[in-house]
């Protein structure tokens, strides 16, 4: 992903916001040709503080050929974008652009074998049902046992593995007339507009006045 110092996080940054997401596009390469699968992405890391992403396709999935042979990988995590016309930045002189954010991350993809597949989807599940049920204790177990190896057989589980982070938030950083931008950001009815409107009063990534760590 090309990128710039002041549109890109701090590491940190960039795993809670793969985290608060957990979701983006898988890219892999295989025979000459370039499979994408867009999935949930589970960000986590292991005792020793190295950073994996495990996941999971559909077993009838193309790209699951490679999962076995180390071959290199990239998951696209984004988050909220528009397009943003000359006005509102206050003027008509201003060329007109696109705010966005976005993750990439490259990898070496691993095969999981049927019980570390199980592993990982029971993982995932339980930290996105707790996020999205407030106390729920909802598991795999209460499916019945001949539809939960079912679903299990027809998914091909992998992780990657050594991992590097890149970022670009363009955010209209040192641009100027960022006030002006934020009003017509709030202004719209679009929930990705408002959120960008915060982002670019307050970006997260480095540059003047900004965390470096």
């Amino acid at each position: 992903m090309y990128t710039k110092e002041q549109f890109s996080l701090p590491l940190a940054a960039m795993r809670d916001f793969v985290r608060d997401r957990s979701f983006g596009v898988l890219a892999t390469h295989h025979a000459g040709e370039i499979f994408t699968s867009p999935l949930p992405i589970d960000l986590r890391e292991t005792e020793d503080g190295e950073l994996f992403v495990a996941g999971h396709v559909a077993r009838a999935n193309g790209m699951s050929e490679v999962f076995g042979t180390g071959a290199p990988a990239t998951v696209t995590v984004l988050g909220p974008d528009t397009y943003v016309p000359a006005e509102w930045f206050g003027t008509r002189s201003r060329i007109p652009t696109w705010l966005y954010c976005a993750v990439e991350i490259s990898g070496r993809l691993e095969l999981s074998d049927d019980g570390r597949k199980r592993a990982d989807v029971e993982v995932l599940i339980d930290r996105l049902q707790k996020r999205a049920v407030d106390g729920s204790t909802w598991t795999l177990d209460e499916i019945p046992a001949h539809l939960s190896e079912e679903y299990l057989k027809h998914i091909v589980g992998y992780r990657l593995l050594d991992l590097r982070l890149t970022s670009c938030f363009r955010l209209n950083q040192g641009k100027g007339g960022g006030e002006t931008l934020a009003d017509a950001l709030r202004s719209a009815d679009d929930s990705a507009r408002h959120e960008l409107a915060e982002l670019t009063l307050t970006p997260p990534t480095y540059g003047p006045g900004r965390p470096v760590s």
